[in-house]
């Protein structure tokens, strides 16, 4: 007979592995985007690969250092407090201001 209740391990690593994946996804946009626009905007266009490098880094490191605080091992002292988000919006932004003006200038 199987527990009604859920295996908790599960949604942490199900958590933890769509962040990783949006960090990583953030970093492919950007590069693209930068492929695509670097004939019309020059060096501008590397604006979106420098504001999402570091930020999927740190997105990255959150969500391994909440995964491992999730699991058990409460390292963390502080609660969550939505940077995360706010730090993959402004990526998101970056990415998409750099593509309106390569069209705008095209």
């Amino acid at each position: 007979m199987t527990s009604a209740l859920p295996d908790p391990g599960r949604a942490n690593e199900r958590t933890a592995l769509a962040w990783q994946r949006t960090a990583l996804a953030l970093i492919a946009a950007s590069a693209l985007l930068t492929r695509f626009t670097a004939d019309s905007l020059g060096l501008a266009s590397l604006a979106s690969v420098g504001a999402a490098m570091p930020l999927a880094a740190w997105v990255f490191l959150e969500s391994r250092a909440r995964y491992a605080h999730d699991a058990g091992t409460r390292r963390r002292s502080r609660s969550r407090d939505g940077r995360a988000p706010l730090a993959l919006t402004l990526a998101t932004a970056v990415i998409a201001l750099t593509e309106a003006a390569a069209v705008s200038l095209r």
